[in-house]
């Protein structure tokens, strides 16, 4: 999923925020998106690409005792619609 960090950039000077602050903003509330999706794995994080706007969901891969052991990519399918709607959210 992609998406169009100049229309960031452009939020960032007309409205005086920080790309950082709207980067923050939108990773957590994707966040909580995918926590909202079937199957989501309770630990993970979104990390958003600032220079090509492509936006994954890693998930932590635990052992039995629970000790984490790696990530993987757990970016759900159809996954662009949800982050539309939670970018508007954003926004406003």
């Amino acid at each position: 999923m992609d998406i169009d960090m100049a229309t960031w950039r452009l939020i960032e000077r007309e409205r005086e925020i920080s790309l950082d602050v709207l980067v923050a903003a939108i990773e957590q509330a994707l966040l909580a998106a995918y926590h909202r999706t079937p199957g989501a794995m309770e630990q993970a994080r979104v990390e958003l690409d600032r220079r090509t706007g492509s936006v994954t969901v890693y998930a932590t891969e635990t052992d039995e005792d629970g000790t984490p052991i790696g990530e993987f990519d757990d970016t759900p399918s159809g996954f662009g619609r949800i982050a539309a709607a939670t970018a508007r959210g954003v926004i406003i």
